[in-house]
Formats: structure tokens, sequence, C-alpha cells
């Protein structure tokens, strides 16, 4: 299904492509996790992972076992066996008995043990396979044999070299040789399922496979395939494994240009690697399938289309075709209706095997013929009738023609939407109950995908469901390559849907990243882990070569964010960065021995993204570089000004000006270019990283603070008046390398009584620096002879000696600190204004009752920037209230704000409290879900800034911690509000800058039975929803307590209790991204 199916033609669907990416009808969220079907009772899987939140990991090199899942229609669960021993794997690094290291089987097996003794192959082999063998998974076997060496295959016994057992249907040659080999029995593993094991039996090394149907001894050499790595040995193994889903596959139903044949039969020859069985073709833009539906394909299409049928069946995967008729059909007509049953048939002949009739362009008033609106009138029940009459048609035809045939499956008008509708019901009940009905998910490229959501429509339609996931798809995105993995996709959804077809790019190579974590997903849903998928599809799509490995790592990681995982853009690289920078900022950072290395290892991933066009030159044999050359050529144009922003902030570190300008300059005009570029890679992690080297560099050389003044650009010379006589410790002049007459232009400052006073020779290099030694100058110029070339002057920038020596800031000026609690941090920044370091003292005037901890002496280099950390904590007798803590260094001063709070403890309140709001969503996300426990569930309110939402506890309470768990759509400002009657409100705490994710409020509110969040502006477009709130009661504690004025000064008066409704109380706390300790707030929880 492709996103043109919005009622957009071809590729200008720029509406569809924001509300893609904006999140798409509140459809992009996790809905609760819901029991995968036929699931054990009380057994609860886990979700896939929505989104990593750390840097891809290495793959591991082996599939260790998981759960048994439960499986689609026709793939039941593996019962196991009796007696049998728990199925193993070795752990990364480990060896099985006898054997070489296990490598790689993708897609993970459900079962893999070391076990057994390894088989090496020699130039001989004997090979007993049963007579109903399947013809292509032998071709395929003796395929694999020849790449391992093996020249010559015998077919009876004696024979000679090891011995290999191939299973039909029957099983023959297999059974008596598991059973020896202590394998289970086949019992009722379903369609695709194998066996696989290496042993030794009657004095001969023995390797046996045995696989269900034609499609399971063809997997089982494909994991053969990956054993063998390439060598000549089969380590020790016994395999039991099956597919998660029957039908597993990819759809090439994109806007743009099709794929070419040899394109397609390439990717058939993919996914029969990957044990994926259904390629399903649906062009956006063919006309043979669209408005020229009733008409035959040329003879060469035709010609194509047998030759990929031949390709599909050799690789055990079904041809699907899907045709889209509803725009140009009379669908009351039986000549409409006979020229589409004549259409599919000639579909047959070519090969193809399964077809899907598509009515997502469908309207539900607007028919192509009179007889239409007669027969069935308007509105969606009415296109519901008429969709279900052609597809039951459709439907009868086949099966009538072509008993083997597979079920139709129908694509609706409705095919994003959640849960029931008028369409939906009457399509549901109308259709014949073998058709299948093809959904998206709920929205068209939904973030997430759920079982609830699954079993809401399947409930809904009546009727299986083909879940056509619209992932990694960009014709909505045409400057995207979307190359991360498949996330979000609960594995209810695999394991509940009758066939789950992903969707793929336009470029095809490209796009096997992701269907190869998609093809893993699908196997085994509850053992799929997407960042070691992704590591394995890029490795097979790369090749064995180490570089053009790093290279297509490169590549992905910096084309990885999608709908489904917004923030995954450049995960390997994010660390890299991060410490870069922390080197830089980080208190004694001149010192810092981490520094040589950051930059050593940033660079050297700067180095790969340059090289990624050369070492992906051979790729997936040229396609790939032919598909994705826009994307390497800017992937390299980053990674060259990467390695450019790198050198020159590391020659500014070493006082090398003259290299650091050059460097400057040079990444200028890289980034020229790459603005000129339209494709986008590193999204939101590249560009930041340029431009803050950038504002680094200018803060050093001084030219983000150059005197606002016009330069008097006259004959002869470039001259800066300054607004009075000042001193001027240093003069740094920035010229474009080589321009003037080198030896001709000098440096002169304008010294009252004086006269011009000569500085020094401009530099030919382009960076002249002068020290003046606090000359009081009232201008300064470069000059030159008059009838020489002018030097092309870009800054001139003087170092004043009578201005600030550097400048103080605080990450934050107010912190919360629990009284009696641990110590908070807030981190001191300071930027050193001077053409040499500042040192001095770094001070804290802490009042009584209130310890700041920092180092008393503090250096900031040249235009650099140190975070220096203060840590300030509050005494077990002090009083609740605000204290001042004035923050010194080099003569400036900053006060930071400590707000003392009584220490909260005991059990959260929130739990045995009733929960309601302003207004719902919908049914689905009531109040109450933010405190049933389930972090997996959640409320979410109407699209309103005002919308609330509250508690009423069982008892009042004097509350000191709410902590808010905010999903995606949070408050950006909100209030906390309390009350004793639920009638009379007061402002306990204010938080007027929200950002998301876990935020702990601090407040003393007494007598407190009703407790409110009151929003006051949202952070999205959507409403405010929140996957739990906790609530904590102030500690029993010794001493006063009333807030009150701690003894000494400087601290102020505390601030009074808050006072009656509408009286707002001066409390705000310190939001914090997802995952992280509330800023100015105490632990991860509350002690209890």
């Amino acid at each position: 299904m492709h996103l043109g199916h919005l009622g957009r033609s071809r590729r200008t669907a720029t509406a569809v492509a924001a509300a893609v990416i904006g999140g798409l009808l509140g459809g992009a969220v996790p809905g609760s996790a819901q029991a995968v079907p036929g699931a054990a009772p009380n057994e609860r899987p886990k979700a896939a992972p929505f989104a990593p939140t750390t840097p891809f990991a290495p793959a591991t090199p082996f599939a260790p076992t998981t759960p048994f899942v439960p499986n689609a229609p026709g793939a039941p669960a593996d019962p196991g066996a009796p007696g049998a021993s728990p199925a193993t794997a070795p752990s990364p690094g480990s060896t099985a008995t006898g054997s070489a290291r296990v490598p790689a089987v993708w897609p993970r097996p459900q079962s893999l043990t070391a076990a057994g003794q390894a088989v090496s192959l020699g130039d001989e082999l004997t090979l007993l396979a049963d007579a109903d063998a399947d013809p292509y998974a032998l071709a395929a076997l003796r395929e694999l044999l020849r790449a391992a060496g093996v020249r010559t295959v015998h077919t009876g016994l004696p024979g000679r070299g090891p011995v290999l057992r191939v299973a039909g249907p029957s099983g023959e040659a297999a059974e008596e040789a598991l059973s020896a080999l202590r394998v289970p029995d086949r019992l009722d593993l379903p369609r695709g399922g194998y066996r696989l094991a290496t042993g030794r039996l009657g004095g001969r090394d023995t390797v046996v496979l045995d696989g269900v149907g034609g499609d399971g001894l063809f997997h089982a050499v494909q994991t053969l395939r990956q054993l063998l790595g390439g060598g000549r040995e089969v380590p020790g193994v016994v395999v039991r494994d099956w597919p998660g889903t029957a039908e597993r596959g990819i759809t090439e139903g994109f806007y743009g240009t099709p794929w070419t044949a040899e394109q397609r039969l390439a990717q058939i020859d993919f996914l029969g690697r990957t044990k994926q069985n259904r390629y399903l073709y649906a062009p956006g833009d063919d006309p043979y399938r669209g408005v020229q539906w009733r008409d035959p394909y040329p003879a060469a299409r035709q010609a194509e289309f047998r030759a990929l049928a031949e390709r599909a069946r050799a690789n055990h995967v079904t041809l699907g075709w899907a045709v889209a008729p509803a725009q140009s059909m009379c669908l009351s007509s039986g000549g409409d209706l006979a020229a589409l049953t004549r259409k599919l048939d000639a579909m047959w002949a070519l090969g193809v095997r399964s077809f899907q009739l598509q009515f997502q362009d469908a309207s539900y008033d607007e028919w192509h013929c009179d007889r239409d609106a007669d027969t069935f009138g308007r509105g969606p029940e009415a296109a519901a009738a008429a969709h279900a009459r052609v597809a039951n048609t459709v439907a009868r035809h086949l099966a009538e023609r072509y008993p083997d045939a597979e079920p139709l499956t129908v694509m609706p008008t409705e095919y994003y939407q959640d849960g029931a509708t008028a369409y939906r019901a009457r399509l549901g009940e109308t259709l014949d109950a073998d058709v299948r009905v093809a959904w998206t998910g709920v929205g068209v490229v939904p973030r997430a995908i759920t079982g609830g959501e699954l079993a809401r429509t399947r409930a809904a339609l009546g009727h299986p469901l083909v879940t056509m996931d619209n992932y990694p798809v960009n014709d909505y995105a045409q400057d995207r390559l979307f190359l991360g993995p498949a996330t979000g996709r609960e594995p209810a959804v695999a394991a509940g849907s009758a066939a789950f077809l992903a969707l793929a790019m336009e470029q095809p190579a490209a796009s096997r990243v992701p269907l190869f974590t998609t093809a893993d997903y699908a196997w085994n849903p509850r053992g799929y882990r997407p960042e070691e998928s992704w590591r394995a599809a890029v490795d097979d799509l790369a090749g064995p070569e180490p570089a053009a490995r790093e290279a297509l790592r490169a590549l992905a990681g910096n084309g990885a964010s999608s709908v489904l995982d917004p923030a995954a853009e450049s995960a390997y690289l994010k660390p890299l960065l991060a410490a870069f920078w922390a080197a830089r900022t980080s208190a004694g950072a001149d010192a810092d021995p981490g520094r040589e290395t950051s930059a050593r290892e940033l660079r050297a991933a700067f180095t790969v993204m340059r090289e990624a066009p050369g070492r992906l030159a051979g790729a997936a044999g040229g396609a790939l570089d032919d598909e994705t050359g826009p994307w390497l050529r800017q992937l390299s144009g980053y990674g060259r000004a990467g390695e450019t922003a790198v050198d020159m902030l590391v020659a500014q570190e070493s006082g090398d000006g003259a290299a650091a300008w050059r460097a400057q300059l040079s990444l200028e005009s890289l980034r020229k270019d790459l603005a000129a570029g339209r494709v986008t890679v590193g999204a939101g992690v590249l560009d930041p990283f340029l431009t803050r080297a950038v504002e680094r560099a200018k803060a050093w050389t001084g030219a983000d603070r150059t005197p606002r003044v016009r330069p008097d650009r006259g004959t002869g010379s470039y001259t800066v008046r300054l607004d009075r006589a000042r001193p001027v410790e240093a003069l740094t002049v920035m010229t474009e390398p080589g321009s003037g007459d080198p030896g001709d232009a000098r440096v002169e400052a304008y010294v009252e009584g004086e006269g011009w006073r000569p500085l020094g020779p401009l530099s030919a290099s382009g960076w002249t620096q002068a020290d003046l030694k606090g000359l009081r100058a009232e201008a300064l110029r470069v000059v030159w002879s008059g009838d020489g070339p002018a030097p092309a002057v870009r800054s001139l920038v003087p170092w004043f000696a009578d201005g600030p020596r550097a400048t103080l800031g605080l990450a934050r000026t107010e912190t919360d600190a629990e009284i009696g609690g641990p110590a908070q941090r807030v981190d001191v920044e300071l930027s050193g204004l001077r053409a040499g370091e500042v040192r001095g003292p770094l001070t804290a005037k802490a009042p009584k009752g209130i310890t700041v901890r920092l180092p008393e002496q503090a250096v900031v280099g040249r235009g650099a920037r140190s975070t220096v950390p203060l840590e300030v904590s509050v005494a077990p007798d002090a009083h609740a209230g605000t204290y001042r803590v004035p923050v010194s260094f080099a003569g400036e001063e900053r006060v930071l704000t400590v707000r003392a709070f009584p220490r909260t403890a005991g059990p959260d309140l929130a739990r045995t409290a009733t929960a309601s709001s302003s207004g719902d969503e919908t049914p689905d996300f009531p109040a109450a879900l933010a405190v049933d426990g389930d972090p997996a569930t959640r409320w979410s309110s109407r699209a309103e800034d005002g919308a609330w939402w509250q508690l009423e506890l069982p008892e009042p309470a004097r509350i000191g911690q709410v902590v808010l768990h905010w999903q995606d759509a949070y408050a950006s400002r909100y209030r906390v509000q309390v009350s004793a009657d639920g009638r009379v409100w007061r402002t306990a705490a204010t938080v007027a800058e929200g950002r998301g994710g876990r935020e702990s409020v601090r407040m003393d509110a007494a007598d407190t039975r009703f407790l409110r969040v009151q929003g006051d502006a949202r952070a999205t477009r959507y409403g405010y929803s929140l996957w739990s709130v906790e609530t904590y009661a102030v500690a029993a504690q010794k001493g006063p307590e009333r807030p009150g004025q701690p003894a000494g000064k400087p601290a102020e008066p505390a601030e009074p209790p808050a006072g009656a409704e509408g009286t707002p109380a001066d409390h705000a706390s310190e939001g914090t991204p997802p995952d992280d300790v509330a800023e100015g707030t105490t632990d991860e929880r509350p002690a209890p």
C-alpha cells in the first residue's frame, strides 16, 4: 500500500508527507499491550522496542533460543518434545562441542543449540535425498556444495566422504538419523519449519536436513549456507526452526520509477536467502494495474512476468499481483466484472499465484457510471457493498477455476483507521468468508502497530488481516533513504496476521537493509532484536569486506531515522560527538587526556563517511552505488566537512592560527556545497555539529564579537575606527590567503598624539596576530600600496583589555533540593573573552544550611567554553524556603536560587486514588490508565490547551512531590493545583518550560485531598498524554514543619504556603528529557 492511495497522483504528495511525518491521525503511539493470539493464559509478550535508545550494538554472532512464539494461522507454535533437553545457544565467542565457532543465522532461529560434532566437507560427499524432496531446494543445495568446494557428489551408499541426508515430505531419509542424533520429532511443526543437525552416525560424519514441505527444506538449505559461512565446515548444531508468520515478504508498491526486470529478479533472490515467501507486485505508476487495467501487458512485459514467476518458484516465493480498478470501473457492470476476471486469468497464465483487489482510492459518493448510484446508493455503506460485490465475484472465480489459488485479499478504502466504522461493518458482513482484508496499522505510516489495534481491526472486519507495513517506503519523502531497522511492531502483529508484507523503497538494493530486519521480525517476532538485526542486514548487503561494511554502516546510520524512530539518526555517531565536545567543555579541558583521543576517533568516523562512495562501489554488484549515488556523495561531503571541522578546532587548540583559518575557509566552501544538495543524510545531527564547530571557531578568532562599526574600505587601506580610545590587548586580522601583494601590506594602530603606529606585516597565510600589550588605540587598519592588489580582509578583531575577561552563566538559575537529601548538580558555564586563557578563583557564598561544592580555581581558554560542576545540598536541620547562592568568577556574578523542600517518602498515593479528567481523547485512553501501574497504558486528552487530569485521594495528605511521565504529547506549560474539597483550588507549583519525558515537580501542599495537573499550553498539536503519575507525601520530620527563614544571610525570606484559589506559589520544577532524573529533584524514585 503506497501513500499515493490517499488521493494524490504520482510524486507530489506534500500534504500527505507532512501528515505522515507529523505522526498521522493520532495512530503513531502505542496502545496497551495485548496477549498474542494463541498464547498461554496470562502470558504477556514483550513489545518490540519502539525506538533504540542506544547506538546500534554489534550483532550477536549466534541465534539464542527464545520463548516459543504463537504463530499465524497455519503456523502453530512448536510444542516441543517429551524428554527434549532445553534448546540453548552458545554465548558469543564460545564454540560448540568439537566444532568451530557457530556463525550467525538470520532470520534468528526459534531454536539453535550448539551440540554434536562439526562436519568438514571435502572434495567428495554422499548425498541421500528422498525421491519426493523439493527439486528447487535440492538445486540450491547442490549449488551450495559446489561453492563449498565439493567436486564429487555420490547419490547412494556406501559413497565416499561425509553423508548429507535430505528428507522430503515423507521424511524417510532423515527420520532415523535425526532420532539417533536425539533431535525432537517433527510433531506439528508448521509448513516452512525444518530441522537440521550434525553428528557422527555409523562411523560417518553426517549432516541431516528435514523440512516440512518444500518450503521447509529450502529454509534448511539457507540455514546450512549461513552455517558454512563461505567455508567447508558445518559446526556441531541442532536447529529446530519455523516461521512465526505463515506469509512474509515485500510489496513493490511505491509511486515513482518502478523497478527494472533485473532488479526484481535480484530482489526475489534476496527474499529466498532471507526466508521470505511473498512478493506483491503493485507499483503505483504501472498503468496496466490502474487506469488501463483492462489492457493486456505488452509482449515484452509478459516475458518479464514469466521470468519473474520462474525465479519466484525457484526461491519458494509466491508471486502476487495487485489491481486497482475502482477509478475506471462500473462496479455493477457484468461486462466490467468479466473483463476484470479475464485480466486475472491472463496474469495467472504468466505465473501470478496471488491477487489483491485495491479500493483505497475509491470515493463514497462519486461513481463511474449512473448504474452504480442506482444499484448501491451513496455513502460508506454503499461503497462497502459495491466493493464486496466485486471482491466476491473475483474470489469465487479464482476458487472455481484455480482450486489451489490463495484466498483473495482486498485493500479497502478504510485501511488505516482504528476499530469499527460503518464502512468496515458493511464490508465485513458482506465479503465471502475466505476473503482477507489488508490494513496498514492505525495510520498510513504508524510509528507503532500493536496487537490491540490488530485485534480491534480484525473484530471490526471479521476477516483475516494482511498487514501491509508502510516501512521503509520513501515516496512521500524523496530526499530520504529510510535505512533503520523496523521498530514498534509488537510480536502479536506478525503472529496474528495472515500475512506480513513490508513496502519497499524505490531503491531496491538499499531497501534490503530495513527489509532484512522485517524478515527477521516476521520469522521470529518474539526473538526480534532491531539493533542486532540491523547490523546483520548491513553486513549482508555490504559483503565480506570490512571497509565496505564500515561504509554502509555509516550510510545506513546516517539514514536511520523515520516516523518509526525519529531519534535514530546518526545514533552511532552521537556518542563520538558528545565525547568530542565534553572533552572541550569540561573543567580542566586543556589537560583532558581524552581530548586528543576524542578528536582522533571522531575524525576517523568522518573519514569513513568521506570514503564511502569508493568503498561501496562494488557492493550488491554495483547496484547500491547506482541507486544511492546522491546520498553517498552527500555523505562523503559531510565526511570531508567533518574532518575539516575537527582539524580546525584541533589547530586552534594547539595555537596554530594559520592552519585553523585555512580549515575554516575550506569548511565554509564545503558547507555551501552541502547546502546545494537535494538529498538528506544525518538529519538534525551533521549540520548542527558543523554549525557548532563554526561558532566555536568564531569565538576563538574573535569574529563573533567584532565591533559593530562599518569598516572604512578606502583606497589602499581597511580601517576600523573605535568609539573611543581603548586599551587593546591583541589584534587578529583574517584575510584570504594569498590575496594582495606579499610583503606590501601591514597592520597599524592610531595612537593619540602619535598618529599611525606600525604593528607588523600582514601575513600571506591569511592569519595575522599582533600583541599590542594594552596599547590605547583609537583606530586600527590594514594598509598597502595604493597601486598594488588589495588584500581581501575578512575580519579585523581587536581584543580589548578593559572589557570583561570572561562570561559566567548557570545552566539553570533555580533548582529544587530536598532537605537532608542528596546534592543537586548545576553546571557553571564559563566563556573566555581574551586572546589568552583566563584563570582565577571560582567562588560561591552559601547561606547557613546550604552546602556548595565546586573547584577553587577555574581556567577557560581563548574563545573556549568550559563547564564546571557545582553541587548544592540542604542540611537536614534547614528550614523549607528559598535561598540565594551568589557564584563569582573573573569579576562576573550570577545568583543560583535554591528552593528547599521537605523530604518525601512512603507509597505512591496515586495508586489508591480515583482519577478523572476534563475529557478523554477516546474511551481507549481514560484517566484511570495513568495510575493503573502499567507502563504501557496511558491517559490522553482532547486537543485543548486547557485540558486537565485530576486525582481524588482517599484522605487528605501533605503532598511534597508529583512525578509525571509524559508520552510524546506533553505540556510545555502547566500547573499543579491542589484542593481540600475539589471546589476551591490553589496553585502548588508552576512549570513554565515543560520538556516532556519524566518531570518531577516539588511542592509543599498541606491538606490536599484533590490534585490536578492543569494544562496551559500544549507542546504538540495533539492533546496531553500521560503514561503515569506518581504522588508522594512529605515524610514525617523533626522540628518545625512550617516553612521558615533560615538563620543568617543572604537567605531570603521563605516563600509562604500557597494561598487561596488563584494565588500561585512560586514553586516550579525543571523538566527533564525521557529517562533522566529531573534536575533539582532527589532520586529516580523517592525513598520509601
